[in-house]
């Protein structure tokens, strides 16, 4: 609604009788119940307290947005910033689909069919996707402590979403299609973490692992000897428990991997449905999947919550 539609509405107010004020007063609080998305932006408002450009203390009210989101500017640096400005939900448009998008975005559904099934552009569907999973892709835990669980998998390289292929397509059959590894790592009490490596190396799989270690931990990995020289080479000192199948699945009743082979076997079975993903996108589909396991599926509201928080 324009800005001069609602100063007719409230020049009508005084004219009304009690009856029609409550009426009015009903309709308002119906309306605002009912707003999802926008009362989440309101109370996003009581929490703004410096500037997101310089992060200066010193601002002041500027207005609104023309969806009525309260603008401020920055004393210090005389910029414009809204309780939007820094977050994924920035520039969105559309909200009053965010959360029939985000219900969707819980089942799994493809790109096409939400764009058909909202009336959005494939494109707009596209953006928001990403835009959503930056929130869970920015929330890795830095380091583990316990036992610690790691192994790597692999995925068939995809450009599926590019605009340019870096290569000349192959034909089917065309030779192997090289595969792109990524490690899961799990800390004894469900929290997994993920890291996509360029190539399948022992320096990689060290910078991948090596910052979730500390002093006292248990690393249980497989039979790979890369782990193996990682661990001697730390100045840390820690227990590591190779995992050797022909030597049984686990040892001494506690120690084994099996939690992050059924990640991956849970995430590879998930990611059928979207047809093949990008690499350049697999990591915000691994925090996508870890976000949604460790929430537990069905809470709408947790993605634009959430995505607020960033």
């Amino acid at each position: 609604m324009g800005i001069n539609n609602l100063d007719k509405i409230l020049q009508l107010v005084p004219s009304l009788n009690y009856a029609d004020t409550k009426w009015l007063n009903n309709s308002v609080k119906e309306k605002l119940n009912s707003d999802t998305v926008g009362k989440v932006i309101a109370e996003r408002e009581q929490t703004v307290s410096d500037c997101p450009h310089c992060h200066s203390i010193e601002f002041v009210k500027h207005g609104v947005t023309t969806k009525g989101i309260q603008r401020y500017r920055c004393k210090e640096c005389r910029k414009t910033f809204c309780s939007l400005t820094g977050t994924p939900l920035f520039k969105m448009r559309k909200e009053d689909k965010w959360l029939a998008y985000a219900a969707l975005m819980w089942d799994g559904v493809s790109l096409r069919k939400i764009a058909r099934h909202l009336k959005i552009n494939l494109r707009t569907a596209f953006f928001w996707r990403h835009r959503f999973l930056q929130m869970p892709n920015q929330n890795q835990p830095a380091s583990f402590t316990g036992i610690i669980e790691a192994d790597e998998a692999f995925l068939p390289e995809s450009f599926k979403g590019c605009r340019q292929m870096p290569r000349e397509s192959r034909k089917r059959g065309g030779g192997k299609v090289p595969l792109v590894p990524f490690l899961i790592s799990y800390q004894r009490g469900d929290q997994f973490t993920y890291r996509v490596m360029d190539r399948n190396t022992k320096e990689n799989l060290a910078e991948a692992i090596t910052p979730l270690l500390t002093e006292g931990c248990c690393l249980c990995t497989d039979g790979n000897l890369s782990y193996k020289s990682i661990v001697s080479n730390l100045d840390i000192k820690l227990d590591h428990k190779r995992i050797i199948a022909s030597d049984g699945r686990v040892i001494d009743d506690v120690y084994h991997i099996q939690h992050v082979n059924g990640f991956i076997a849970h995430f590879k079975e998930w990611l059928d449905r979207f047809k093949g993903v990008g690499t350049a996108y697999l990591g915000n589909y691994l925090a996508w999947h870890i976000w949604m396991r460790d929430k537990g599926y069905g809470e709408e509201t947790l993605w634009i919550n959430e995505a607020l928080t960033v």
